[in-house]
């Protein structure tokens, strides 16, 4: 994933998760995104 897509990533699962969104549920709004994209996104908001 490019820098700009995962800093977009993030702000938006950042923004959704204090709304109360759970990281699953926000995923499944994103289906293209891979494994790979998944781990990284993790990665940056500090999740296991």
């Amino acid at each position: 994933m490019s820098n700009a897509k995962l800093k977009l990533m993030v702000s938006v699962f950042t923004r959704r998760m204090a709304s109360g969104e759970s990281f699953e549920d926000i995923l499944a709004d994103y289906p293209k995104l891979t494994e790979n994209d998944i781990n990284q996104i993790r990665e940056a908001l500090g999740i296991d």
